[in-house]
C-alpha cells in the first residue's frame, strides 16, 4: 500500500582540477564521512582523477594519477585505511594510499599492485569490500582478498554445464499444468484442440504436466555478451553470467554460475532461453535478478524480469511493461534493505517494490527532460540508507535521489474515514475503500489507468477526487462517485500541462489535495521551491502561486484536508491555505520522512506537528517523543504508531505533545492496558477508520490485517454514550466484545434519568435481555475500561491491581447462575430495577415481558417470586409456557421447581417439572396428592418436602387440637423446640408440653444444667436432681434434696458429689459438703490439705477441737506437700542447667562445623563401580540444606507432593519428640522451657500455701529451703531465657509439603514471676 514519494533531487556536477574537462566515470558512497567519492578520467588526456564531495559543496581531490585506460570496471574506497582502489579493463589493478588527516593528491602515493596481461572481462568487490572477484579475457575466474593475494583461480569451463544439470528438479509447483480445473477439463480440453485442428492422435507423445518444457537456453542478438558478476549481501556467495557453448550442441548459452567466496562451485543455472547479461543478487540473499526477452501467454514479446535461486532454479518473474523491440535494460540494482528493485534505461530509471508476490512501479525518473540526449552512466544504492539512489549522467553530472515510503489515503475524520487508499503501479491507480472493502493486495477496488507512469498520487477530502503526478510531469485529475466506484464506471478526467505551472527547468515533485477542489503542487526552482495551486473546476490558470522561503522537501494535506502542510528542509513545518497564505506551524528538529499536523483539542485552533524521522524518532515540534517508531498516524482524538517491538501503540492527542505521556510505552501490559495491542513483526499502519473503530495493517508480506483495537472501540462507546446515543453504543460493545456494563457506568446518572430513552433506542427484546442478563458488580470504568485520558497519573497502579478472570462467560445463563453465588449487588439490583420499573409501563410490558422476566432472573440473588409471580399472572396460555421455557433456560430448573412449590402454585409447578430432567414417577405422584389435599394439610406437605420445617409446623399448629400429637412428634423429629415454643407461647398447656420435650432433649445432649433449670421449673424434682448431680451443680442438687425432706437421699446425695467434686480435684467444694452435711471432720482436712488449703484445715481441726488431726493429717500432708514441690524445684534446676548445655553445645557445633553436626555426603567413601550412587526417594543421603530442612534432594525438589497424610503425621510427631540429633531438636528444648516456666506459675500458688503452713507447723526450716530453691531457680531462668531463646532466622526455616520454604513463628521469652518473699525467711 505504500508509495515512493521524491523528497528531495540533488545535482552534483564535479569539475575536474588537475585537467580540464574531465567526464565523470564512476562514483561510490563513502557512508563513514556521509560523502561521494567520484572518478573522472578520459581516453585523451589518460589521468584518472578522484574527488571527495562533501554535503557542503567543498571537494578534496584525493588522488591523481596517469592511466592508459579509464574502463574502470571496479571502483571502491577504504576509508578506514585510507585507500582506492581501481580494477581496469587493460588488466591493471591499482591502489592509490591517501592521508585521512589532510587528504592532498600530491602526497598520495599511486601502485600498480597487480597486472592481467590478457585484460579483464569483469571485476566486482564484495560487499565488505574483503574479497575481489574477477574475470579475465581468457576465461579465468580470480578471487582475491583484499591485500589482492590470490584466494583461487579456476577456469570457466562449459563443463560444468553438464555437472549440475542433473540437479535440477521440478515438480510444478504454482504451474498451471498441475492445477485441478474441474471434472470433464481434459475432455473439453482435447475437443478444443481438434476443433483447432491440431495434432490429436492417439500415437501422440504425451508429457508429464509437472516438468516444465526443456528450454535450450538460446540467445537473442540483443545479448551483448557481456559479463556480470554480482555479490550477495553477505559476501557468501557470488554469481557470474556468462555465454558458453552447450555441451550437445555447440550453440551459445546465457549461463549464470554461483560461487562461494572461496571460488567453489556451487551451482549452475538452467536453460532458459532469452536471457540477457543483467544480473543483480538480492541483498538478503533469496533471489538473483535478470533480464529475460520471451513471449507471454498470448504469445506477444515481452521483456521481463526474471528471479533464481541459489541452486540455479527459476523462481519466478514479472513483465517490466516496457517495449521489447526499442528499450533495453541496462543495469538492475538493489537497495540495500532487498526492498527496491532498480532497472537502468538509457535515460530513465524504473523503480520497483513488491507485495503479495506483485511487482509495483513506483518511479520513473527521466533524466532527459530537462537536459535533452542527457543518457545515464551508472545507478547505485546508498549501503546503509535503503531509499537514497545515485544516478550518474553522461551530461549531467550526478543525481542525489531522496525517497520517502508514504501511503495516499483519505482523511481519518468520521464521517469521510471510508479508507480510501490510492496506490501506485506505473500507469495503474489502484483505488480501495478499506472501510468498504478490504480488497487484499495486488487487487483493487478499482483501477484506472493513467497517461503515463505516475511519481506521486493524492486523495481529496471527500474521497471521490484523485490527483496523479505522472512522470512526464504533468498533472492528472480523476474525478468520481462512490456509486460509480461500485458501478465500476470510468472517471471524469482532465490534465494539467507542465507549461501551465512550470519551466523546463523546474522539477515537479508531490501533489496533495485542499478540500474537495483545491489541488497543490510542489514544484523545485534553482533556488528554492514553489506551491501551486489549482481549482479543479477551472484548471486554466493556477488559482494562487505561493513563493516558499527555502527549499521544501515534503508536501501533503493536513489531517482534516483543510488546508496543506510544507516541510522545508530545515525542518520548519508552513501551512498553506486554499487562498496561497502561509502559516509557520513549528519546527522539527530533524528532516523527518513523514508529517502529520492536527489541532490537539476539537475546539482548539493551535496545530501541533508531528514528524517521523528515518532514524523511527518520532517528534512533536521540537520534542523528541519516542523511540523505535515504524509507521503513525493521527485521528481526531488519537495518535496511533507501531514500533520495532511489534506493537500498536496509541496516545491520546490531547496528551501526545509531551514526552512524558509516553514513558508507559516500555513497560506497557498489553493485556491490560487498552493503549497496547501486540501484532505481527513488521507490520506498519496503513490507515485508521475511526468510525469503524479499526486499524488496518500491512504485513512484511503484503497482506492487510484489519483488527478493532479496545481503545479505538471505547472511545467510540465514550462519544456515543456522551451524545447518548445508546444503540450505536450497544451495537459497538456487541460486536467487539466489550462489557455492557459501560452502558451504565459510564455515566450513572445519566443512564439513570434517560432509562426510557435506552429501552426505546435498543426496543428489541434480545438486546435488552442480553444487556441485563451481562451486568456485573464491578465497575468497569475503573478496573479493565479505565479511560487513560482522565486517569492517566493512576493507570499504571491501577493496572497493577487488576486481575481479569481467566475463562470469560460465554453465554447468559452462566453469567445468570454464576449471580447466584453472589451477595446481594447494590449495582445490578439497582439496574434492574430501573429496567423493570420502565418496562411496566402500558407501552412496554407487552412487548418486553420477557425481558422483564429476565431482569428478575438477573438480580442477585435471583427474584425468582417476582419472576413466577408475573408469570402466574398471565394464566394457563402460550405465552405463560414460552415464559417458563425463558426462565427455565436462564436458571437452575430444580430451584425454579422448589420455588414454585413455595408458592403453592401446583400447576405451575407441574409445568415446571415437564421441561426439566426429572423422572415423572417421581413427581407425579406428589403433585396429585397435593392437588387432592386440603389447603393446610397441602401446604404442610409442601414445606415439609422443601425442607422448610418451621413453616411446616406452623401449618400443624394451625390445623388445631386434632394435630396436637402430629405437632410434638413433629418437634421432636426436627428438634423445633424453640420454634415451638414461639408458636405457642399463649397457650400454656401447650408451651409446659414442649419443655417438657425440650428438657428430655437437653438431658440427653447432656446439657445438664438447662436440663436441670427445665425439669424444677417443671417441678420434676427427681429429674431435676438427677441433672444437677451430673453437672456438679452441689448447691442446686442439695436445694432440690432439702425440699424432698428425705435425709438418706440426703446422705447419699452429699456422698456422690462429695466423691465426684474429688474426682474432679475439686478439694475445697468436697471438703466443705463433707463437713457441712455428712459431718466427717477427719475427711474434710484431709480433703483442705490436698488442695493446699492449710490454712482452712487448722482452722476446721482447731474449731472442732480435733487437735490429734494436726499431728495425724495436717502435718503429715505437710510433709508430702514439701516433699512434692521439693521434688518439682529440683527437676526444674536439673532440666534447666541440661538442657540450656545442650542447647549451647548444639549452637557451638553449628557454628564451627556446619557440616559435622548436620551431616555430609560420605563422598570420600570408596563406591564399587556396580553401585549406584545417584539420589532416590527412598534412599538419599542428605545433603546440608536437606538435613537442615528435614527434605531430601527428591523431596525438597518436587515440593514433597508424594507426602501422604500419614507421613504428614509422623512428621508431627518427630516434631513434637524432638529427638536427639534431628533439626527439631533445639525448637523442642526451647519449648521445653516454656512449658518448665508455665508449670511454675501454676504451682506457685501451692508453694505460698506451703510455706506458710510449714512456718506454722514449726517446719522452718523446711520452708526456708523451699524459698531459696525458689529463688534460686528463678533468678538462673531470668539470666539465661533471653540466651535460651536466641533462635536464628535460618534454624527457623522449614519446607511445607508444597516444596516451599517458610518460616517458624519466633518463639516468644516469657516472663520470669518470682515467688513473693515472706520476710522472716528472707535471710
Amino acid at each position: 500500500m505504500r508509495n515512493l514519494r521524491l523528497l528531495n533531487r540533488g545535482r552534483i556536477a564535479p569539475q575536474s582540477l588537475t585537467y580540464p574537462d574531465l567526464p565523470l566515470i564512476d562514483a561510490v558512497f563513502d557512508p563513514v564521512f556521509d560523502t561521494v567519492i567520484v572518478a573522472l578520467g578520459s581516453e585523451e588526456a589518460q589521468l584518472i582523477e578522484v574527488q571527495q564531495l562533501m554535503k557542503d559543496g567543498l571537494s578534496i581531490i584525493l588522488a591523481a594519477f596517469p592511466s592508459l585506460s579509464i574502463a574502470l570496471l571496479a571502483f571502491a574506497n577504504s576509508p578506514d585505511a585510507g585507500e582506492l582502489s581501481f580494477v581496469f579493463a587493460n588488466g591493471d589493478i591499482v591502489i592509490a594510499r591517501y592521508d585521512l588527516g589532510s587528504p592532498n593528491y600530491e602526497t598520495t602515493t599511486t601502485e600498480i599492485v597487480g597486472l592481467i596481461d590478457c585484460g579483464i572481462k569483469a571485476a566486482e568487490w564484495a560487499s565488505d569490500e574483503e574479497t575481489l572477484s574477477l574475470i579475465t579475457n581468457e576465461n579465468n575466474l580470480l578471487v582475491l582478498s583484499k591485500s589482492f593475494e590470490p584466494i583461487a583461480e579456476k577456469q570457466l569451463d562449459r563443463n560444468d554445464l553438464g555437472h549440475t544439470d542433473n540437479k535440477h528438479v521440478s515438480v510444478g509447483w504454482g504451474k498451471e499444468e498441475t492445477q485441478f480445473k474441474g471434472k470433464g477439463f481434459m475432455e473439453r480440453e482435447r475437443q478444443a484442440i481438434k476443433h483447432a485442428g491440431l495434432d490429436l492422435s492417439e500415437d501422440s507423445p504425451l508429457r508429464d504436466p509437472t516438468v516444465a518444457q526443456v528450454q535450450k537456453g538460446s540467445l537473442l542478438d540483443k545479448d551483448d555478451y557481456s559479463v556480470k558478476i554480482s555479490w550477495r549481501g553477505d559476501s557468501e556467495y557470488f554469481a557470474v553470467s556468462t555465454v558458453e557453448e552447450t555441451l550437445d550442441t555447440g550453440d551459445l548459452r546465457r549461463v549464470i554460475r554461483v560461487f562461494s567466496r572461496e571460488g567453489v562451485l556451487d551451482s549452475v543455472s538452467e536453460a532458459v532461453d532469452g536471457l540477457e547479461q543483467n544480473l543483480s543478487w538480492r541483498p538478503s540473499g533469496a533471489l538473483l535478478a535478470t533480464t529475460q526477452r520471451t513471449t507471454d501467454e498470448d504469445g506477444d514479446d515481452v521483456l521481463q524480469l526474471s528471479f533464481f535461486e541459489r541452486n540455479g532454479l527459476r523462481h519466478g518473474e514479472f513483465n517490466t511493461r516496457l517495449n521489447p523491440y526499442d528499450e533495453t535494460v541496462e543495469r538492475i540494482a538493489w537497495s540495500s534493505n532487498s526492498e527496491i528493485l532498480a532497472v537502468q534505461l538509457r535515460s530513465r530509471v524504473l523503480l520497483w517494490t513488491t507485495k503479495n508476490y506483485h511487482w509495483y512501479l513506483k518511479q520513473e525518473l527521466h533524466v532527459d527532460l530537462d537536459i535533452p540526449n542527457n543518457t545515464i552512466s551508472f545507478i547505485k544504492f546508498h549501503p546503509e540508507k535503503p531509499l537514497q539512489l545515485m544516478v550518474g549522467t553522461s551530461l549531467g553530472g550526478m543525481l542525489m535521489y531522496n525517497f520517502a515510503a508514504s501511503i495516499a489515503s483519505g482523511p481519518t475524520v468520521v464521517g469521510s474515514d471510508i479508507g480510501m487508499t490510492a496506490v501506485v503501479d506505473g500507469t495503474d491507480l489502484k483505488i480501495t475503500p478499506l472501510a468498504v472493502a478490504n480488497v487484499p493486495p495486488p487487487m483493487a477496488y478499482a483501477e484506472y489507468t493513467l497517461e503515463s507512469p505516475m511519481l506521486d498520487v493524492s486523495v481529496s477530502q471527500s474521497n471521490t477526487s484523485f490527483v496523479g503526478l505522472l512522470s512526464n510531469y504533468n498533472v492528472q485529475i480523476l474525478t468520481t462517485s462512490l456509486e460509480n466506484l461500485q458501478e465500476n464506471l470510468e472517471p471524469k478526467t482532465s490534465t494539467i500541462e507542465k507549461f501551465q505551472f512550470a519551466s523546463d527547468s523546474d522539477l515537479v515533485k508531490q501533489v496533495c489535495f485542499i478540500g474537495n477542489n483545491c489541488v497543490a503542487i510542489l514544484i523545485d526552482t534553482t533556488q528554492a521551491s514553489t506551491v501551486v495551486l489549482f481549482d479543479i473546476t477551472d484548471l486554466s490558470m493556477p488559482s494562487a502561486i505561493c513563493e516558499l522561503e527555502r527549499r521544501a522537501v515534503l508536501l501533503k494535506s493536513r489531517s482534516d484536508f483543510e488546508s496543506a502542510i510544507v516541510q522545508y528542509i530545515d525542518g520548519s513545518v508552513v501551512e498553506i491555505s486554499s487562498s496561497g497564505s502561509t502559516t509557520l506551524v513549528s519546527k522539527l528538529p530533524t528532516l523527518c520522512v513523514d508529517i502529520e499536523v492536527s489541532s490537539l483539542q476539537s475546539e482548539s485552533t493551535e496545530l501541533k506537528a508531528f514528524g517521523l524521522s528515518s532514524s523511527g524518532k518520532l517528534y512533536c515540534g521540537e520534542e523528541q517523543l519516542t523511540t523505535g517508531v515504524t509507521s503513525f498516524k493521527v485521528t481526531e482524538n488519537l495518535l496511533a504508531f507501531t514500533n520495532s517491538h511489534a506493537q500498536l501503540l496509541f496516545i491520546h492527542l490531547s496528551a501526545a505533545c509531551n514526552a512524558s505521556s509516553f514513558q508507559f510505552v516500555q513497560t506497557a501490559n498489553t493485556s491490560l492496558d487498552e493503549r497496547v495491542r501486540q501484532i505481527e513483526r513488521g507490520s506498519v499502519l496503513v490507515l485508521c477508520i475511526p468510525s469503524k473503530h479499526s486499524v488496518i495493517l500491512q504485513a512484511p508480506r503484503g497482506n492487510l490485517e484489519t483488527i478493532c483495537p479496545r481503545i479505538m472501540v471505547l472511545t467510540g462507546v465514550r462519544k456515543f454514550l456522551e451524545n447518548q446515543e445508546y444503540l450505536k453504543a450497544f451495537i459497538a460493545c456487541r460486536t467487539h466484545r466489550i462489557d455492557l456494563d459501560i452502558l451504565y457506568d459510564y455515566d450513572q446518572t445519566a443512564f439513570e434519568h434517560n432509562a426510557e430513552k435506552f429501552v426505546q433506542q435498543i426496543n428489541r427484546v434480545d438486546y435488552l435481555d442480553l444487556f441485563v442478563s451481562c451486568l456485573h458488580q464491578e465497575d468497569v470504568t475503573e478496573t479493565k475500561y479505565r479511560d487513560t485520558l482522565l486517569n492517566a497519573d493512576s493507570l499504571e497502579t491501577k493496572m497493577n491491581e487488576i486481575t481479569l478472570e481467566e475463562n470469560q462467560v460465554s453465554s447468559s445463563r452462566k453469567m445468570i447462575i454464576n449471580k447466584e453465588t453472589e451477595t446481594s449487588s447494590s449495582k445490578i439490583n439497582k439496574v434492574c430495577q430501573i429496567v423493570l420499573d420502565i418496562l411496566a409501563k402500558p407501552q412496554f410490558e407487552d412487548k418486553f415481558l420477557q425481558t422483564r422476566v429476565t431482569a428478575f432472573a438477573c438480580q442477585a440473588p435471583a427474584n425468582l417470586k417476582g419472576a413466577l409471580s408475573l408469570i402466574s399472572s398471565l394464566g394457563e396460555t402460550d405465552l405463560q409456557d414460552s415464559m417458563i421455557t425463558h426462565l427455565c433456560f436462564l436458571l437452575d430448573v430444580n430451584k425454579l421447581y422448589n420455588h414454585a412449590l413455595e408458592l403453592y402454585d401446583i400447576k405451575m409447578a407441574l409445568n415446571i417439572a415437564q421441561k426439566s430432567q426429572k423422572d415423572p414417577k417421581e413427581y407425579l405422584p406428589f403433585l396429585q396428592n397435593l392437588h387432592v389435599q386440603e389447603p393446610l394439610q397441602k401446604q404442610f406437605l409442601v414445606d415439609d418436602y422443601l425442607k422448610n420445617y418451621t413453616k411446616a409446623l406452623q401449618w400443624l399448629a394451625d390445623m388445631g387440637a386434632d394435630a396436637n400429637d402430629r405437632f410434638y412428634a413433629y418437634i421432636v423429629e426436627h428438634s423445633l423446640y424453640k420454634n415451638a415454643l414461639l408458636i405457642c407461647k399463649y397457650d400454656e398447656e401447650k408451651t409446659r408440653k414442649v419443655y417438657d420435650l425440650y428438657a428430655d432433649y437437653l438431658f440427653d445432649a447432656k446439657n445438664y444444667v438447662e436440663a436441670g433449670l427445665l425439669y424444677e421449673l417443671l417441678c420434676k424434682h427427681e429429674s431435676a436432681l438427677e441433672s444437677f448431680v451430673l453437672c456438679k451443680r452441689w448447691k442446686e442438687a442439695l436445694s432440690i434434696v432439702y425440699n424432698i425432706k428425705d435425709n438418706d437421699i440426703l446422705m447419699e446425695t452429699a456422698t456422690k458429689l462429695a466423691t465426684a467434686l474429688t474426682d474432679d480435684h475439686q478439694y475445697s467444694l468436697a471438703a466443705e459438703i463433707t463437713m457441712r452435711i455428712l459431718g466427717n471432720v477427719e475427711e474434710s482436712v484431709l480433703l483442705y490439705c490436698k488442695g493446699y488449703k492449710f490454712d482452712s484445715a487448722i482452722y476446721l481441726a482447731t474449731e472442732q477441737n480435733r487437735q490429734e488431726l494436726l499431728d495425724e493429717v495436717v502435718d503429715v500432708q505437710l510433709g508430702e506437700g514439701f516433699g512434692t514441690i521439693a521434688e518439682l524445684i529440683a527437676d526444674c534446676t536439673s532440666q534447666s542447667n541440661s538442657q540450656l548445655n545442650r542447647l549451647r553445645e548444639l549452637r557451638l557445633k553449628k557454628e564451627t562445623d556446619p557440616y559435622a553436626f548436620y551431616g555430609t555426603l560420605h563422598d570420600d567413601l570408596d563406591t564399587p563401580d556396580n553401585v549406584s550412587v545417584a539420589a532416590s526417594e527412598t534412599s538419599t543421603t542428605p545433603s546440608f540444606f536437606t538435613k537442615y530442612t528435614g527434605k531430601t534432594a527428591g523431596t525438597a525438589k518436587t515440593g514433597a507432593s508424594r507426602r501422604t497424610s500419614k507421613n504428614r503425621k509422623r512428621e508431627e510427631r518427630k516434631r513434637a519428640k524432638g529427638r536427639k540429633g534431628t533439626v527439631y531438636e533445639e525448637e523442642y528444648l526451647i519449648k521445653s522451657i516454656g512449658r518448665l516456666i508455665e508449670r511454675l506459675d501454676q504451682t506457685e500458688t501451692d508453694a505460698l500455701s506451703l510455706i506458710e503452713g510449714l512456718i506454722r507447723r514449726q517446719k522452718i526450716h523446711q520452708a526456708y529451703q523451699i524459698q531459696q530453691n525458689w529463688g534460686t531457680l528463678t533468678a538462673f531462668l531470668k539470666e539465661h531465657i533471653t540466651e535460651i531463646h536466641n533462635m536464628s532466622e535460618r534454624d527457623r526455616e522449614r519446607i511445607d509439603d508444597d516444596g516451599n520454604v517458610y518460616f517458624i513463628d519466633e518463639i516468644p521469652i516469657p516472663t520470669i514471676k518470682e515467688l513473693k518473699k515472706t520476710e522472716i525467711l528472707d535471710f
